[in-house]
């Protein structure tokens, strides 16, 4: 029997469980060298329910615990003509660890908390 392959288009500017997954990870290994971090955001969130089905919420959440851990500067970055959107601005928001992150935005940027 032949294996098939299946492929599976991914859209630019969102999480997924992989790419959130591996975010969380390049997060906890920056700590772990002790380097400060600089996000440049440029995301959003596609559909709820898709999300909650695909498992991002859980890997996103991964990113969360990471950030809240972190012992360093963090620096996010919103630049011109990005958008930072539901739930993706939840996981980057500089509440999670006011003593490390702080969040600046360029004047034309899209944000909605």
């Amino acid at each position: 029997m032949p294996i098939v392959a299946q492929v599976i288009q991914q859209t630019g500017q969102v999480w997924f469980p992989d790419s959130a997954y591996k975010s969380a990870q390049a997060i906890k290994d920056f700590n772990r060298e002790e380097l400060p971090l600089m996000i440049f955001a440029n995301w959003r969130s596609e559909h709820y329910r898709q999300d909650m089905h695909d498992q991002v919420l859980k890997f996103g959440s991964y990113i969360v615990d990471a950030l809240t851990e972190y012992n360093q500067p963090i620096m996010i970055y919103i630049p011109p003509y990005a958008e930072l959107r539901c739930g993706a601005w939840v996981v980057v928001d500089p509440t999670i660890n006011p003593t490390h992150m702080e969040m600046y935005a360029d004047k034309l940027s899209r944000y909605e908390s």
